[in-house]
C-alpha cells in the first residue's frame, strides 16, 4: 500500500503542476470539448483520406497487392521514425547538423519508394484523356467480322461468326436478331430465322420495344417471303398481348385496322402489266377542251371510312379521313369536329397525334368559320393538356400568327353532291 500511495502523490503532483501556472494561484483551464472533437475529426478525416487513397492507387495500381502492402508498411516505418526522432532532432540546435540530411535522405527514399503512384496523381488524368484510363472494358459482342462478311457475300461465314458472338454473349438480342435476318434475307430459310426470333423472345430482361421490334419483323417476313397474311397478323395480335396497355400495344392496333390482307398480297402478285397506249400528237392545237376528270363520289367515300370503322373503332386513320371528309366535302364543321375530338379524347393517345389534332382544328376554326377566337381557343387546350413542353410552346407561336382568313371560304354542294341538310337529315 505504501507504493500505491506513493504513486497516487506523484500523479497529484504532475496534474498539479500541469493545471497550476508555476504555483503562481493561476488555474489554467482544461482543454474544452469542442477543441478534443475537432481534433478526432482531423484525425479521422485524415486517416479516411490517406485510406481511400491507398485504395485507389491500388485499384489503379498494376503492381502486386504484396508489394503494395510491403512498400506501405515501410512507409508507415520510415514516417513513423520522422516524426518521433529526426524531426525533433532536426529541430534542435546542434543536432540539426546531423538530423535534416537524414530528413532529407529519407523523404528521398520515399519519393523513390512511391515515384510511380506520385507522378500518377498527375499524369493519369491527362493519359486518361488520350487512351481511356485503365478502367476494365466492359465484354460485349462485336458483329464487325460478321457484318464485313455479309458485304463481301459471303453468308456463311457471316452466320458462323455471329453464333460464334452468341455463344460468348447467348443473351444478346442484338445478335439473335442478325442472325435471324442473315437467315431469312440472305439464306431463304424463314422456319430458321422464326425459331431464332422465338428463342429472342425468351431472354431474360426485355424491353418493350425489342419484343414489339421482334414480333413486327417477323410479320413483315411472313408477308414478304411466305406470303401469309394471317400469320403476320398473329404476329402483331401477340404484341397486344404480351404488351397490353404500352405504346407498343396501341400501334399494332393500329397497324392490324390497317393490315394486308391476303386478297391484296395476291393482287400484287398477279398484277398485269399496264399498256400505256400512245399519246396524242400536238395536243395544244386542238380547240376541244378534254373532258374533266370524274370526281370521287363522296359519299361511297362515307360509307367506306363508316364501315372501316365499324370492324375497328380506334382506327386513328379512318376516322381522322372521315372527319377531313365532313369538313372540306360536306360542310359538316360540328361533325367533323366530333370525330376529331373522340380522337382527343380516346385515353393512351400519343401526345403528337393529339397536338397534331388541335392544331387541326385550329386551322378549321379559321379557315372554314373565320373564328380566331374559337382557334386560339383550341391552341390554349394544347398548353392546357401539356404544359412546359416544347408542343406548348409552338401552341404560343401558332396563335401569335393566327389570321382571319381572307374572304369567305365555305365552298357551295356541287351536283351530284348531296346537300348538308339532306345529309343530315338522314344521317
Amino acid at each position: 500500500m505504501p507504493s500505491c500511495a506513493g504513486s497516487w502523490s506523484h500523479l497529484s503532483v504532475r496534474l498539479k503542476g500541469r493545471f497550476d501556472n508555476g504555483g503562481s494561484g493561476r488555474t489554467i483551464a482544461a482543454p474544452p470539448i469542442m477543441d478534443i472533437l475537432l481534433k478526432v475529426l482531423e484525425w479521422t478525416a485524415g486517416l479516411a483520406a490517406l485510406g481511400w487513397f491507398i485504395w485507389w492507387r491500388l485499384r489503379r495500381s498494376e503492381q502486386t497487392e504484396g508489394v503494395f502492402i510491403t512498400k506501405a508498411l515501410v512507409t508507415g516505418v520510415l514516417v513513423f521514425a520522422m516524426i518521433r526522432h529526426v524531426a525533433p532532432l532536426a529541430l534542435s540546435g546542434i543536432g540539426a547538423l546531423v538530423g535534416v540530411p537524414l530528413l532529407a535522405g529519407m523523404l528521398i527514399v520515399l519519393s523513390i519508394l512511391w515515384r510511380h503512384e506520385i507522378l500518377g496523381v498527375v499524369a493519369d488524368p491527362l493519359g486518361d484523356m488520350i487512351d481511356g484510363g485503365k478502367e476494365e472494358i466492359k465484354p460485349m459482342p462485336y458483329y464487325a467480322q460478321a457484318e464485313a462478311r455479309r458485304m463481301a457475300g459471303d453468308i456463311p461465314g457471316a452466320i458462323a461468326a455471329v453464333r460464334a458472338e452468341l455463344e460468348k454473349f447467348p443473351q444478346d438480342f442484338d445478335g439473335r436478331m442478325r442472325l435471324a435476318a442473315l437467315l431469312a434475307e440472305h439464306s431463304e430459310d424463314l422456319a430458321g430465322a422464326l425459331v431464332v426470333i422465338e428463342d429472342a423472345l425468351q431472354l431474360k430482361s426485355l424491353s418493350a420495344g425489342q419484343v414489339a421490334y421482334a414480333l413486327n419483323t417477323a410479320a413483315d417476313w411472313h408477308l414478304k417471303f411466305a406470303r401469309n397474311s394471317e400469320a403476320a397478323r398473329q404476329c402483331v395480335e401477340r404484341i397486344t398481348t404480351l404488351l397490353p396497355g404500352t405504346d407498343a400495344a396501341r400501334n399494332a392496333s393500329q397497324r392490324l385496322a390497317n393490315f394486308t390482307s391476303q386478297e391484296m398480297l395476291e393482287r400484287e402478285d398477279n398484277r398485269q402489266p399496264i399498256a400505256i397506249p400512245e399519246f396524242e400528237r400536238k395536243l395544244g392545237l386542238r380547240r376541244k377542251k378534254p373532258a374533266a376528270p370524274e370526281k370521287p363520289d363522296i359519299n361511297a367515300e362515307e360509307r367506306r371510312l363508316r364501315d372501316r370503322l365499324a370492324r375497328h373503332p380506334g382506327d386513328w386513320v379512318a376516322r381522322e379521313e372521315l372527319a377531313r371528309l365532313y369538313v372540306e366535302q360536306f360542310e359538316f364543321f360540328d361533325r367533323g369536329v366530333q370525330e376529331l375530338e373522340v380522337l382527343i379524347s380516346a385515353p393512351g393517345q400519343p401526345q403528337r397525334e393529339v397536338v397534331r389534332w388541335l392544331h387541326q382544328q385550329a386551322d378549321w376554326h379559321v379557315k372554314y368559320r373565320n373564328d380566331v377566337e374559337a382557334g386560339r381557343a383550341t391552341l390554349r387546350r394544347v398548353q392546357e393538356r401539356f404544359p412546359n413542353s416544347a408542343a406548348a410552346e409552338r401552341a404560343a407561336v401558332a396563335m401569335l400568327h393566327l389570321q382571319p382568313a381572307s374572304g369567305n371560304t365555305r365552298k357551295k354542294p356541287t351536283a351530284g353532291e348531296t346537300s348538308p341538310a339532306a345529309r343530315e337529315e338522314e344521317l
